[in-house]
């Protein structure tokens, strides 16, 4: 059987021969492929990417937690000499301080803790942790930093809403003929109250409804005034303007005619 002059070449380029000193007699020899040496590498990298990549998202984790309480506890630290919620800045950055050495304290992978903004208004603070690695170090890579940061703010108090019912304004869009004519608001009508009646001098009563009555209301009932029961005079009586009758034809007083009696019908001759 005829052997190929290159075949010798071909299998010395695929496999990686072993010392001479460690041969083993006769045409066997132990080989490694380099495909099996490139797919560990791979294999190994990917497992460092899978657990270290885990354990850095949980460091990431872990710090923005530690960011946002430090964070919260700053903000707590409030002013109390002023009419608006405002951060006090001197209390702010000693409680932040003193928070973040208890985390390092607690936690030995923190490596910077402290806050990057202060001011009256809010705070940010920003956590490192160094996350050592355990595959990543096979090719350079041995240790990953996670950070972290949280804000935090002085809210002002919510205020409670004002329960007065509220007329919605009526709103009327008037169009003129035609497609695409342009619109205009009109102006809301006026609320007819009718005004009620109350006596001059007296408060205006009480509507029964949740709205004012309108200024042009005003009292229209005079009062009656009440006699005064310790007034004994007696009011002066009215003048007579009434005149005495007159008798017809012009006579005086003295001149009265006597009324004429008609004769009693006779019976008859």
């Amino acid at each position: 059987m005829a052997t190929h002059p290159d075949r010798g070449r071909i299998l010395a380029f695929l496999r990686v021969d072993a010392p001479r000193n460690h041969q083993t007699p006769g045409p066997h020899r132990g080989a490694l492929s380099p495909a099996v040496a490139i797919l560990a590498v791979m294999i190994f990298t990917l497992a460092g990417l899978v657990i270290d990549g885990g354990r850095q998202l949980g460091a990431k984790s872990r710090a923005v937690g530690y960011a946002q309480e430090a964070a919260r506890v700053g903000a707590a630290a409030i002013d109390l000499n002023v009419n608006e919620a405002k951060i006090d800045t001197a209390k702010a950055n000693t409680a932040v301080a003193d928070f973040c050495a208890q985390v390092t304290s607690n936690d030995s992978a923190v490596t910077q803790c402290g806050t990057t903004k202060l001011t009256d208004e809010d705070l940010a603070v920003e956590v490192t942790i160094s996350n050592k690695t355990t595959f990543l170090g096979m090719v350079g890579i041995g240790s990953l930093d996670a950070r972290g940061t949280g804000e935090a703010h002085a809210e002002q108090g919510i205020k409670k809403a004002d329960e007065t019912p509220q007329i919605p304004p009526v709103v009327v869009l008037t169009q003129t003929e035609g497609p695409g004519a342009p619109t205009e608001t009109a102006v809301s009508p006026p609320i007819d109250i009718p005004c009620p009646t109350w006596t001059v001098g007296e408060p205006s009563p009480t509507p029964d409804f949740p709205l004012p009555y309108p200024t042009t209301c005003t009292p229209n009932v005079t009062p009656t005034p009440s006699p005064d029961p310790s007034d004994t005079t007696a009011p002066p009586e009215p003048p007579n303007t009434s005149k005495p009758t007159e008798p017809p034809g012009g006579g005086g007083p003295g001149n009265t005619v006597a009324p004429r009696h008609s004769a009693p019908p006779s019976g008859g001759r």
